[in-house]
């Protein structure tokens, strides 16, 4: 392998405040923020901007933006991340954590007290969720509601928006019932009506009851419904609409109720009234492809019936959230993710590509890494999950480095494709992708000759295959229910490397009753050993090996970290790990363990987050992704 002018400063290192400064002097350069409307009436809005503080997550795979909610005094923002739950004064001062998830938080948001915090909890391995609250100042921690609390609607209130007439609406006679775990995107009006969603396919159930489950009614419509907010105190309540994946999201007031003069901006992700309900924040797309704030006054209300935009950030720009007294908070989107390497026993980290990439493999030679690459992780992309902007390709590595784009494109399907690894003969490559509806494992040849076709099945958050050595077998990672539990599993698959064809259907590897998932597996020289992540689903991971027929695995070492599929690698030699974990300093970097046991080594330490490891067939190297994700919490003081 030669390598040919490396830059000693890589920029896809360089600290991220430099370009967080660069995104926001547009903003902030004037020392207020005025609305910028399209005529020449007077700004509806005008407020100064304040930053408040940024909120990192920890991983570029199996992740989404960190999420903030202000509270209704306008006193704290409480945030999540992965399985962090936390607190902060908006006006500054320190970061109070309340609680670590078992799994991750996925929804959050005030009760109208300002001293309570609901978030909903999900297990991923349990297939799971939970709704809990928090007590802000004594830290309590309990159930939302009791275990196996139901909703219950008399008959006649159940309203149904009748299909293909958008200004009608029936009444169904019977009661309806739901568990209230089922209940996604809870949302509190001032009085302290609340507001849940539960999805039925492509239609939606809009459940508004009062604290105590009493006087539940329901909505259920044709389509579905995101992000309920109600309008001040009353029962008023919008929600964003898509009746189809090629339609734009709508506003509609009444949430499947009454039509409501017409009034239906497009806006994307979460957004909030004003305390009075005479404006409404939201985010819509601008003319880069992504997501800015706007403001619209609501007709009806005496308020200036236009839109406004407030900002003009360069990555996403969203999720509004308005207190009483009129502080407007928002986050921006901090993504990026490179392709980097280093000497395999330490040293300085050397810049592959600095294009948004990930996710790193190299063709037997050393020649060429392939790796995942794309404008994923926006907003407007992520609404079609798994249809979303990520490709395949590769760069040789005897040019100039880093590369600011792929050198060949392996593959650009419309849905998510990742973790392309060559056969040992290089006539084919292997990948996960969610093509065609499915979360499977699929083989082309390398030359792009054929069509991809799909060689596993059943596949559910299936991980990235690897192929064995001797060039007979691929292995790789998914999950499967058993006991009424998700479980992750080991596969491999019989496959021709000269002729592409399947030779052993796909069977699982016995683990020996090992509990939890993993993300990647990796072959011994001989093709007969395994060796593999695995994370119980608390944090405690840990390095193991078993035979390719299974059995009990052998556990070569045990570390902690919260970083979901932050992936292994092992030396051609089989006498390495490599992996990622915290670091003293913080960060997420890449160590290495002996495979007979023994104490870890650092091997990188430059202060930026590291995953996907991936040693060189010469064993001299290990490639990986290098990333920062953040999002970064302004508020709006009027």
């Amino acid at each position: 392998m030669t390598i040919r002018r490396l830059e000693t400063t890589p920029r896809s290192l360089v600290p991220p405040i430099v370009a967080i400064g660069v995104v926001c002097f547009q903003l902030i350069a004037a020392g207020e923020v005025a609305a910028q409307g399209r005529g020449r009436a007077p700004p509806e809005v005008t407020a100064r901007l304040q930053y408040v503080g940024t909120v990192r997550q920890l991983g570029p795979v199996a992740y989404r933006d960190p999420l903030g909610v202000i509270s209704p005094d306008g006193v704290w923002l409480a945030f999540a991340a992965g399985r962090r739950l936390g607190i902060q004064r908006i006006d500054g001062g320190p970061i109070r954590d309340l609680a670590r998830a078992e799994g991750q938080f996925t929804d959050l948001q005030w009760l109208p007290d300002s001293r309570h915090v609901a978030a909903r909890e999900r297990s991923f391995n349990r297939g799971e969720s939970r709704w809990l609250v928090f007590d802000i100042q004594s830290g309590e921690r309990r159930p939302l509601w009791p275990e196996g609390m139901k909703l219950q609607t008399r008959g006649g209130r159940a309203s149904l928006r009748v299909a293909g007439k958008p200004d009608a609406v029936g009444f169904v006679d019977r009661p309806f019932s739901v568990k209230v775990e089922e209940l996604d995107e809870l949302t509190w009006s001032s009085s302290g009506r609340v507001a849940g969603i539960v999805h039925k396919g492509e239609s939606s159930h809009v459940w508004l009851f009062d604290p105590d489950g009493s006087h539940a009614e329901v909505r259920q419509i044709d389509r579905r419904f995101r992000f309920p907010a109600f309008r001040g105190g009353g029962s008023d309540i919008a929600c964003l609409s898509k009746e189809n994946r090629d339609l734009h999201p709508q506003m509609e007031f009444s949430c499947g109720g009454a039509a409501t003069g017409g009034f239906s901006p497009v806006a994307y992700g979460p957004f909030a009234f004003s305390g009075d309900g005479r404006r409404l924040y939201y985010a819509a797309p601008n003319e880069l492809g992504t997501l800015d704030l706007w403001v619209h006054g609501v007709p009806g209300s005496g308020a200036n019936p236009r839109q406004d935009q407030l900002t003009r950030f360069t990555r996403d720009t969203y999720a509004p959230s308005v207190s009483r007294n009129g502080r407007i908070l928002f986050k921006t989107q901090d993504y990026r993710a490179h392709i980097a390497m280093v000497p395999a026993a330490g040293g300085m980290s050397l810049a592959i590509t600095t294009f948004q990439s990930e996710t790193p493999s190299w063709d037997g030679s050393g020649s060429r890494i392939g790796f995942t690459f794309g404008s994923w992780r926006r907003v407007l992309d992520d609404l079609n999950y798994p249809d979303i902007a990520q490709h395949l390709g590769y760069i040789t590595l005897d040019g100039s480095l880093p590369e600011d784009k792929p050198g060949r494109v392996v593959r650009a399907s419309q849905s998510e494709d990742q973790g392309m690894h060559w056969s040992p003969n290089g006539k084919w490559i292997v990948l996960h992708s969610h093509a065609e509806g499915s979360d499977d494992i699929w083989l082309q040849p390398a030359d792009g000759s054929e069509k991809a076709r799909r060689i596993s099945s059943d596949g559910h958050e299936t991980g990235w295959p690897r192929w064995s050595p001797d060039g007979r077998w691929i292995v790789f990672p998914s999950f499967i229910e058993r006991d009424n539990a998700r479980q992750g599993v080991l596969y491999v698959i019989g496959v021709d490397q000269e002729s592409g064809e399947v030779t052993v259907s796909q069977r699982e590897i016995p683990l020996g009753g090992l509990v939890g998932a993993g993300s990647i597996a990796e072959w011994s020289p001989d093709s007969q050993e395994l060796a593999f992540e695995w994370d119980d689903g608390s944090g405690t991971k840990a390095i193991y090996v078993v035979a390719l027929d299974g059995g009990p695995p052998r556990k070569i070492y045990e570390y902690r970290s919260d970083q979901l599929f932050s992936g292994i690698s092992v030396s051609p030699d089989f006498q390495w790990a490599a992996y990622i974990a915290p670091a003293p300093d913080g960060h997420l970097q890449v160590f290495r363990v002996p495979m007979s046991g023994g104490e870890p080594q650092q091997v990188t330490s430059d202060p930026t987050d590291k995953a996907h490891p991936a040693y060189s067939p010469n064993g001299e190297w290990i490639a990986f992704t290098v990333f920062s994700y953040k999002a970064i919490f302004w508020v709006l003081n009027p």
